[in-house]
């Protein structure tokens, strides 16, 4: 894999979690106590996982395709889950509650 395909993965994943993490109401930077509780429990548990998934799933993509699915990531706010669609999505181990 190239410098720059890694580069690109990288920074699809790490833009991806945040979107799926602001889903969640985490990207406020204002969190109450037990929001910032369930955030860091959701990291401990499953950020690694999620990295791991997409990592191999986005490792199949050419330089220019995931140049396209960062674009629609900047543009459209979407996280993974939502725009990958011959891929599984990832799947939470011990799901935190807010």
């Amino acid at each position: 894999m190239t410098q720059i395909k890694s580069d690109l993965i990288c920074e699809i994943i790490r833009k991806s979690q945040t979107h799926f993490l602001g889903k969640k109401d985490w990207g406020s930077p204002t969190l109450s106590e037990a929001c910032e509780k369930s955030l860091v429990a959701w990291v401990k548990d499953n950020a690694q996982k999620y990295r791991e998934h997409y990592k191999k799933e986005l490792s199949q993509y050419s330089s220019a395709e995931l140049g396209g699915i960062l674009k629609t990531l900047d543009e459209q706010g979407k996280d993974l889950n939502d725009i990958l669609n011959n891929c599984p999505a990832f799947a939470e181990g011990n799901k935190a509650s807010i």
